[in-house]
């Protein structure tokens, strides 16, 4: 399985309304790169447009990954791993993760240099595609926009539930953006032979050279 590792962006301060903004980005440069992975199948370009969908996929991960760092800020009630503990218990009832012993093997760690240490399992879901995990995100990001507008009054609606559910709800979107990608990337490893870990050394040093981490 691999390991993603990925660092707090300790230079950036996100908010969920930046979030936001940030997901929708990235959103349409995963979906542009998936279109020019299918413009030149069959061609000597595919494998590095194909390299190029799986850098997109980081940095929808890093996105969500980088939130949740600031959620456990913002509210220390709302911890990562007891919102990792209610993902796993969804992914276990819809039957998505094929043994306990993935269960068990998922961890959460960070290091002294801020690098959160993210494990998520490989999913077995049948028919699962790059198409169909756009189409995940696309929801997930919508449902992420209810929790940090509609659900919280923004347009003047009845606020139903607290802050802290708020927070919460959010987070779990945020993994489940992030689970969608990490298994996306678990399958073009698979399938493609594909170096990940190559892959997540270029993002991590893309990051410092923007100056988005140290």
């Amino acid at each position: 399985m691999i390991e993603i590792v990925l660092p707090r962006l300790n230079q950036l301060v996100p908010s969920l309304e930046s979030t936001f903004q940030k997901l929708v980005e990235e959103q349409g440069e995963l979906s542009e790169a998936i279109l020019r992975w299918i413009e030149e199948q069959g061609t000597p370009g595919a494998r590095e447009a194909l390299h190029h969908v799986a850098g997109e996929l980081l940095d929808v991960a890093q996105t969500c990954i980088s939130m949740t760092f600031v959620l456990e800020d913002i509210a220390p009630d709302v911890r990562l791993d007891t919102m990792i503990d209610e993902h796993l218990a969804k992914l276990i009832r819809k039957g998505y993760v094929q043994q306990m012993q993935e269960v068990d093997d998922v961890y959460i760690t960070v290091t002294a240099d801020g690098y959160r240490s993210l494990r998520l399992p490989r999913l077995v879901i049948p028919g699962v595609t790059l198409d169909s995990t756009v189409l995940n995100i696309s929801v997930a990001i919508g449902r992420f926009a209810q929790w940090i507008g509609k659900f919280r009054g923004a347009s003047g609606e009845e606020c139903v539930r607290t802050e802290e559910q708020v927070l919460r709800g959010c987070g779990l979107n945020l993994l489940h953006i992030a689970q969608c990608c990490f298994t996306m990337l678990y399958i073009l490893e698979e399938t493609f032979v594909m170096d990940i870990t190559s892959l997540l050394h270029a993002h991590v040093e893309k990051l410092k050279l923007r100056g988005y981490v140290k």
